[in-house]
């Protein structure tokens, strides 16, 4: 009986340390799926990021979104000129890149950084807005620049 007591609380013990590493402890409230990004991004007075490359961005984009592309090496020069104190919601094309770019601001002192859950691709599944180059349809897209 004492065993399975230890098994089971080392397999807590591991599923904790994984949530921890993974930024999963606290997250959802960050991390939000189209809907409820889109409601919060209208309460919220904050800052709208597209943190994708160039030509991701003029591929399709969401509307009103500023592009501060993840991978240049420009990326935390041109974030730091945003306010920490208010709220930033990014985004990327499935989520992945906007979460690392999340714990970075968070490292920098941000104190409110949303991520769209599944990204632009979910977005545009959800039927919210997206404005397209001509011929171009988000969710046809195969890979693009990674995530």
């Amino acid at each position: 009986m004492k065993k399975l007591l230890y098994s089971f609380l080392a397999i807590d013990v591991v599923i904790f340390a994984f949530l921890a590493m993974t930024g999963g402890l606290g997250a959802p409230k960050y991390d939000l799926r189209p809907v409820a990004y889109q409601e919060a991004m209208t309460k919220e007075n904050g800052t709208f990021v597209d943190v994708r490359t160039l030509k991701e961005h003029e591929d399709a984009h969401i509307p009103n979104s500023t592009l501060i592309d993840w991978k240049s090496s420009s990326f935390e020069s041109e974030i730091q000129k945003i306010d920490k104190n208010k709220p930033v919601f990014i985004y990327c094309r499935t989520g992945m890149r906007a979460a690392r770019a999340k714990r970075k601001m968070k490292k920098m002192g941000f104190k409110e950084v949303y991520n769209l859950r599944g990204g632009i691709k979910a977005w545009a599944k959800e039927g919210l807005p997206v404005k397209s180059r001509p011929g171009f349809n988000i969710n046809e897209e195969a890979g693009g620049e990674g995530c």
